[in-house]
């Protein structure tokens, strides 16, 4: 992976934690159902892409830096 795709990437993983984290935070601020539910559905899922995306960079650079 290039330095400007991993830059990509991890801007896209950036975003991502911060609408996860909104959502959690909104569920925390208005524990009404509907925020509750979101924040339980797809906030988890909007994090696990986002840790998922971070993982598959860290991974893609330790492999090209172990690489003779």
């Amino acid at each position: 992976m290039t330095d400007d795709k991993r830059s990509i990437a991890l801007r896209v993983c950036a975003v991502l934690t911060i609408i996860g984290l909104a959502l959690m935070v909104w569920s925390i601020l208005v524990p009404t159902p509907l925020p509750v539910m979101l924040a339980m559905t797809a906030g988890q899922a909007i994090g696990t892409a986002a840790f998922a995306t971070y993982l598959v960079i860290v991974i893609r650079a330790l492999r090209s830096e172990l690489r003779p």
